[in-house]
């Protein structure tokens, strides 16, 4: 696959930068050749072309969120809901521990939402980094916990997060759109914890996107977004979504 990519970008640094395969041949690219990095970003953009772009900040990313985020800018949050337990990914049966370190080498601020039943490995994690947990009490729904009925979502936050404001907020579940997604995150809950980890014109990422409501909430409080998915039907429900107008909050 990579080979496909990188000989058709060759093709396109060649129409570019007036290159030949010859000349390329006798004289390879190099990273810090001032004549040769206008090609080597070029390079970089084809293989990162975005799934969607809004022209305003809200950018998707179809792909690996462990080979794309490596490869992106620092940010000034991001939170996310990493897929276990609906059968999604190759870690499904515990909290990916992993996806911790790989987060703060992004951003100096993180939330997680692990579930409740990986809290403890989620905070465990962060180690020295972890600040608090934030919490989204569901009023009208419920699931199923280990001694009775589950009402809220808990966000584990680390890192340089703001100060003041509360911790917990409640909301109802209503008559939302219903989303082609095992697990959608209630749009009242990101809108709240987006407001509460942010400020306006920031960038938020979430690295496992799913159906897009972190970009909505994102959008409709007026911070610049990326989602990374690694399906592309989600990416398209997202790409919708994103293409609604904003809500008046």
């Amino acid at each position: 696959m990579w080979d496909v990519v990188f000989n058709r970008w060759l093709v396109f640094a060649f129409a570019l930068h007036s290159r030949s395969e010859a000349e390329l041949a006798q004289r390879p690219l190099h990273p810090c050749d001032p004549n040769d990095r206008g090609v080597i970003v070029d390079l970089f953009w084809v293989i990162m072309k975005p799934y969607y772009d809004d022209g305003n900040g809200i950018v998707i990313y179809h792909g690996d969120c462990r080979e794309i985020l490596p490869r992106l800018p620092k940010v000034d949050l991001v939170l996310t809901d990493p897929p276990y337990g609906i059968g999604k990914a190759e870690w499904d049966n515990e909290y990916p521990a992993w996806f911790t370190n790989l987060a703060f080498s992004i951003s100096n601020a993180v939330g997680i939402m692990p579930g409740l039943w990986s809290l403890p490995s989620c905070i465990r994690s962060m180690n020295e980094k972890y600040k608090w947990v934030l919490c989204g009490y569901n009023k009208n729904g419920m699931t199923h916990g280990a001694i009775g009925f589950n009402n809220w979502i808990p966000c584990v936050v680390g890192g340089t997060i703001k100060n003041g404001g509360q911790d917990a907020m409640s909301f109802s579940i209503g008559r939302e759109t219903k989303l082609n997604h095992p697990s959608p995150k209630p749009l009242p809950f990101m809108i709240w914890l987006v407001n509460r980890l942010s400020d306006k014109d920031m960038v938020v990422l979430d690295p496992f996107m799913g159906s897009g409501t972190t970009l909505r909430a994102a959008k409709d409080l007026h911070r610049k977004a990326i989602g990374i998915e690694i399906e592309e039907k989600y990416c398209e429900i997202a790409a919708k979504r994103m293409r609604q107008e904003v809500l008046s909050l």
